[in-house]
């Protein structure tokens, strides 16, 4: 059984440097980010590492840049608290240095907005079981934040607006 090899192998640094330059067209890349896409595409691990080096050396890829990009991405959903943020950087492989950046920048008070905007959604949504008294109700509340990556002190505001809609 043969391999499948790539269509267009990148065997030389100057077609890896062009390559990424042409996906670097589309959009931003994380450094490792760019390294997984110029070795999936056939790319000598060395030459993509040089390819890398050039590309940051030029401005080409910034990782605080990058990284911003991805939070000002995630905060417009408004409805997910700091260890959900955490996730998605890592997930987005923004570099490590770059992470406690990022966090500093997710403050208590845009947190709180999050966390009112992410109790209203689960009110909205659950309006007939609030309403109705329901028993469970709270456990799914706690659920709907906590995989929302809220904390404890502000799954309390989401159960303290429940308590207030419903007069508890």
């Amino acid at each position: 059984m043969q391999t499948k090899t790539p269509r267009n192998k990148l065997d030389t640094l100057e077609q890896v440097y062009g390559y990424a330059m042409n996906l670097l067209n589309y959009r931003d890349y994380s450094s490792k980010d760019m390294f997984l896409k110029l070795t999936n595409k056939g790319a000598n691990p060395d030459d993509a590492k040089k390819a890398i080096a050039k590309l940051i050396s030029n401005g080409f890829i910034n990782e605080l840049h990058y990284a911003k990009q991805v939070y000002r991405a995630w905060l417009s959903k408004k409805t997910y608290g700091r260890l959900h943020l955490l996730m998605e950087l890592r997930r987005k492989n923004v570099s490590e240095e770059q992470v406690p950046v990022i966090m500093e920048e997710f403050t208590d008070e845009l947190e709180l907005e999050n966390a009112l905007h992410a109790a209203k959604h689960f009110i909205q949504r659950n309006e007939k079981k609030i309403k109705g008294n329901d028993e469970k109700l709270f456990s799914a509340a706690a659920r709907y934040m906590g995989n929302r990556g809220f904390t404890s002190r502000y799954i309390q505001v989401l159960l303290e607006q429940i308590r207030t809609e419903n007069d508890m």
